[in-house]
């Protein structure tokens, strides 16, 4: 059986919380006019501060990059194994561009100071992203006062031009810019600009998803490329001297139009002509045999840049609906003020209490 004492001191317990709580709640009512003038004041403070606070805009791109495409030749790689010709010295299967290598690209002073460098069309002409930036933030005219203009050719920027690119991109990547996966589980990258300029937003993010993504593309196929350069110069070159070769053999036939058979002396010049056009025939055919399978490689090794979403004006804002900002600054002021009347009263109790 249950001891009636400890039943007894529950009940007194329970008794208390809730004279207690009776008591809170009417000293509550009794301060009531208190409690709404704070909660008007604090709800009138943020809701003013939602509403004249600057607003910014960001802009978005996501997509999709193949990071390591392969050689990706398949069939065509046995067969031209078969053919003597070595495809691993025509393709290009690096693991330099992962995922997280990208983002970190897309931070990286190289790319930034291209993309500051690069001029557009502003809301005021044709300047460069570094000038639209310092005027939007004001500091262009401090710029000015130490003879730093960015509106001049880039070979002739000193020092100065170079630190302030460096400040500039350092506070670009703490406050505007974000690079990152949009999951951990997916391989899509988003790359995001904000500021309370929408129009600089945009045109920034743009210029700079283009030149990484160049700078990618052109990184992941370079070796391919360099490649294919190498073999149309040398197809182009063997096919002159087959040509050549051709005309020699048609002018020696062409000169000597009743050649005696029986007299091989004769016959020497010409043979000599008919093998080098066949040694240049067959090293023809093998330069453009592996000119066509470097053709593929370069192909397969372009990377696959999908973009899933680019910023289109309007940009998405973090401008608050005004009773949104109305609501939650009055439930913020009345809590704020219920709490402040608490610990006044808990404190005069505390004081009557010790006297």
């Amino acid at each position: 059986m249950s001891d009636p004492r400890f039943i007894g001191e529950e009940r007194i317990s329970l008794a208390g919380v809730i004279n207690n709580f009776k008591s809170w709640f009417m000293a509550m009512l009794a301060a009531w006019k208190r409690i709404l003038i704070i909660t008007l004041i604090i709800g009138g403070l943020f809701f003013a501060y939602h509403t004249l606070k600057k607003v910014n805009y960001t802009a978005a791109t996501t997509f999709v990059l193949e990071t390591d495409s392969g050689s990706g030749l398949g069939q065509l790689s046995s067969i031209a194994n078969l053919a003597g010709v070595n495809v691993g010295a025509l393709t290009e299967n690096s693991t330099l561009f992962q995922l997280d290598n990208i983002v970190e690209l897309y931070r990286s002073f190289a790319m930034m100071r291209k993309t500051l460098l690069s001029t557009t069309n502003s809301d005021v002409g044709n300047e460069r992203l570094i000038t639209w930036y310092g005027r939007e933030h004001e500091l262009q005219s401090d710029w000015e006062k130490h003879g730093v203009n960015f509106e001049m050719p880039e070979e002739q920027m000193v020092i100065r031009h170079d630190s302030i690119l460096k400040e500039v991109a350092k506070v670009i990547l703490e406050r505007n810019l974000d690079v990152g996966k949009t999951s951990r589980k997916l391989s899509i990258l988003r790359v995001a600009y904000t500021s309370d300029n929408q129009l600089l937003s945009k045109v920034f993010n743009e210029i700079l998803v283009e030149h990484v993504n160049d700078f990618y593309s052109s990184s992941k196929t370079k070796k391919t490329s360099e490649n294919l350069r190498v073999l149309s110069y040398q197809a182009d070159s063997v096919k002159v001297v087959v040509d050549e070769l051709l005309e020699d053999l048609a002018l020696f036939d062409d000169s000597n139009p009743n050649l005696n058979p029986l007299r091989t002396q004769a016959l020497v010049p010409r043979q000599k002509i008919l093998i080098d056009l066949q040694a240049a025939t067959v090293i023809y055919q093998e330069i453009v045999k592996n000119h066509e399978i470097a053709k593929v490689a370069h192909r397969n090794n372009t990377p696959l840049i999908q973009i899933i979403d680019k910023p289109i004006l309007p940009l998405e804002d973090d401008a608050w609906k005004w009773y949104k900002s109305l609501i939650i600054g009055l439930f913020i002021g009345g809590v704020l003020a219920v709490a402040y009347s608490t610990v006044q009263r808990a404190y005069r109790i505390i004081m009557d209490n010790a006297s």
